[in-house]
């Protein structure tokens, strides 16, 4: 095994990464159930408002720095350059700290007078300028979280984040429920980003050496093709929030969307520790190993991918009214059809960010850019088209066809420098979601029906646990009677997980691939 295999073991980062996503995708899913029944829909729109304007500021102001971070310092570390990592890492946090104070003092001015029209309330600007604070507390965060990823420290990382999301996100809806309502809520990412910042700069102390400074032009070269990704990032994530609210004003609506987008990005859980793992793994193996270390690390991540997404997203879509219903208010269920769409169409999400990962550890931003700028533009079209006509369900449209753009145009760019094997058991991922989707959904409608003598309708609760047996044994049956699993897939699992967790795992294995060695369709 390579050198940079023992660094960047993506298994165990994987593993690390996905410790995390759940603890944050968890956070984020109880934040909005409890968002949505403390505060009503247009308060609820109003936070949407502030994360998107979060999520602008860290955007215009990070410049791209944390994947250059990345990417310099796992390369550096794979030629066992210790010196070149640690003086990246010095300049880019020094550029950092000074980009993202002017970018503050910058929108504390401007918070005044944008504030109370964006935010549609007479304290907007100053609601504005608390969560610009966040937002540059979030910077430095998120760039810690680079370097931890970059030299191959996934466990700090996992610290990091399970200390920020639930203490701010908890926090914050502590004080809505006391009674500070939207100003609560942003008050706890304040303090939530200063706690995990103080962690974050202690954890990193002593990594790499930081006494000399790496030229910046090198650095930006590739870190600004990063950051108009980012800025378009920004566009996917909140384009077509921001279109409904500006062509249809705001709307209780809209808050509800918000809370629908976001619920099913909880489905990301299943793809972002990949993508994590796995950049500074492909940037070590383009630096070392070449093109065909590359691509037998993307078909193992495409495999994975498509058998856990495309299931599940099936599954979530079949018993979208009950999942809505059990833990929103009632008037959320209206908008059921719009998140089974969006869970269906998370595959292309998937296969997106693992393809535009793979173009930025190979040292192709540029091609993100055109990539990812070309898919929104489209998508956001048509989102801007159909917005007065379907509302709602004109942007959820133009969020499939912003994901299905990018995993076209990025295949067509990463295929020149690598075969990335995106279709890698996809016709068994369909068969799957196929034989879980249709018998959760027969079953989810009947429940619905279903009108019990002295006990009338089913409530969502009790619909889940029929539900969650039916899904039980949907999917062990076609695991079975397909063998789609292989147990070379559970090798993965047992090379990231500890040893002590091995006797539980080895009993999964045997309950869904049974006892044979190795089978499975690719």
């Amino acid at each position: 095994m390579s050198k940079e295999s023992d660094v960047y073991n993506v298994p165990r980062g994987t593993a690390y990464l996905t410790t995390q996503q759940i603890i944050t995708y968890t956070t984020y899913l109880i934040f909005y159930v409890a968002l949505a029944r403390v505060l009503d829909p247009i308060e609820v729109n109003e936070i949407g408002l502030l994360l998107a304007a979060q999520a602008a500021f860290v955007a215009l102001t990070q410049l791209g720095l944390p994947a250059s971070a990345t990417r310099y310092i796992s390369g550096s570390i794979a030629r066992n350059d210790r010196e070149t990592a640690g003086a990246a890492a010095r300049t880019i946090l020094r550029l950092s700290i000074s980009v993202g104070t002017a970018g503050f003092l910058l929108a504390t001015i401007l918070s005044p007078f944008v504030g109370p029209s964006y935010i549609g309330t007479p304290d907007g600007g100053n609601l504005l300028i608390i969560t610009f604070a966040s937002g540059l507390l979030l910077d430095f965060i998120l760039l810690f979280g680079a370097y931890f990823v970059g030299v191959g420290s996934y466990a700090r990382s996992l610290y990091q984040n399970a200390l920020y999301v639930p203490l701010s996100r908890g926090l914050g809806l502590l004080l809505a429920a006391l009674g500070y309502r939207v100003f609560g809520i942003i008050l706890g990412w304040i303090v939530g980003g200063l706690v995990a910042l103080a962690l974050s700069v202690y954890l990193w102390h002593g990594h790499l050496p930081s006494h000399s400074s790496h030229p910046l032009r090198p650095l930006l070269a590739f870190s600004l093709p990063v950051f108009g990704a980012a800025l378009i990032a920004f566009g996917q994530q909140y384009g077509d929030f921001s279109i409904l609210n500006l062509i249809l004003g705001h709307l209780a609506s809209n808050g509800i969307y918000y809370v629908i987008v976001s619920s099913v990005s909880a489905l990301s859980i299943l793809w972002i520790p990949v993508t994590q793992a796995l950049y500074p793994a492909l940037s070590a193996s383009h630096a070392t190993d070449g093109s065909q270390a590359i691509s037998d690390r993307l078909a193992i991540a495409f495999r994975l991918t498509n058998l856990a997404v495309l299931p599940f997203g099936a599954a979530l879509a079949a018993v979208a009214p009950t999942v809505i219903g059990l833990v929103y208010k009632p008037t959320y269920v209206a908008q059921a059809d719009i998140f089974a769409i969006l869970a269906l169409a998370t595959i292309f999400t998937a296969q997106g960010a693992i393809l535009t990962t793979s173009l930025q550890a190979v040292g192709r931003a540029r091609q993100v850019l055109i990539v990812t700028l070309a898919s929104t533009v489209i998508g956001l079209i048509a989102v801007a088209s159909t917005a007065r006509l379907l509302g709602t369900l004109g942007a959820a449209v133009g969020r499939i066809i912003l994901g299905a753009g990018i995993v076209i145009l990025a295949r067509r760019s990463m295929e020149s420098s690598a075969k990335t094997h995106v279709g890698n058991s996809l016709p068994t991922a369909i068969m799957l979601a196929g034989g879980v989707g249709i018998p959760l959904a027969i079953a989810d409608y009947l429940l619905i029906v279903l009108n019990i003598p002295l006990i009338g309708h089913l409530s969502p609760l009790l619909r889940l646990p029929i539900l969650m047996l039916v899904f039980a044994a949907a999917f062990l049956s076609m695991s079975r009677t397909f063998a789609i699993f292989r147990a070379s897939d559970f090798t993965i699992l047992k090379d990231a997980m500890p040893h002590r967790f091995h006797p539980q795992l080895r009993a999964v294995e045997h309950l869904i691939v049974g006892r044979k060695k190795e089978n499975g369709h690719g």
